[in-house]
């Protein structure tokens, strides 16, 4: 892996919960590629170094947690959290479902002893605020709800995007000037049921 020099944000989620499109929604650029139905990024961690305003970071979009794949994506994170330094993570929920399920939460607090760690509601326009609070209340981090994707809907009304700025200036409150970093150790992290 090649020397970090910019502060690195780690986009990690479950499959189709919206991390490359948080990606491209902030950075205004479609730098990952989207769909529907089956995953979309490849299996590893994908790193691109952008411009997030006055904020030269990398941003690295994580394959997409699945049921079943547990395991074998916490050992794959290990792997890459030992050969990078991670200065924030971004964690995204898919709010259309209006439920935070017990993985993301296992995971939330694994990861918190770890990095800071900020919750991302994507597709938050879905729901009401009542909901959306309902929701981030159960999250052991700061929560915030982003709609990345402009939609036209059925009836031929429209969502609009919201929530860059929040998520741009949680990223602030971490920020800190490129400056050459050591590798720091860390041991296994356990997501799963049994550990």
């Amino acid at each position: 892996m090649k020397k970090q020099l910019y502060f690195h944000i780690v986009v990690i989620g479950q499959t189709g919960a919206g991390k490359s499109t948080l990606i491209n929604y902030l950075t205004g650029q479609s730098l990952r590629a989207t769909g529907v139905g089956l995953p979309v990024t490849e299996k590893g961690f994908h790193a691109t170094d952008v411009q997030l305003e006055d904020m030269h970071v990398t941003l690295t979009d994580a394959w997409g947690i699945e049921q079943g794949r547990l395991e074998e994506w916490e050992k794959s994170f290990t792997k890459f959290a030992k050969a990078t330094t991670i200065d924030l993570i971004i964690y995204c929920i898919d709010a259309s479902s209006a439920r935070v399920q017990t993985t993301d939460q296992r995971i939330i607090s694994a990861l918190l002893e770890h990095y800071p760690v900020v919750a991302v509601l994507t597709k938050s326009n879905t729901l009401s605020q009542q909901d959306i609070h309902k929701m981030a209340a159960l999250i052991p981090c700061r929560t915030l709800a982003v709609n990345s994707l402009e939609d036209r809907y059925y009836d031929g009304s429209q969502s609009v995007t919201y929530g860059r700025n929040r998520v741009i200036n949680a990223i602030r409150t971490y920020y800190h000037a490129p400056v050459e970093k050591k590798k720091s150790f860390l041991g296994g992290l356990r997501f799963g049921k049994n550990h």
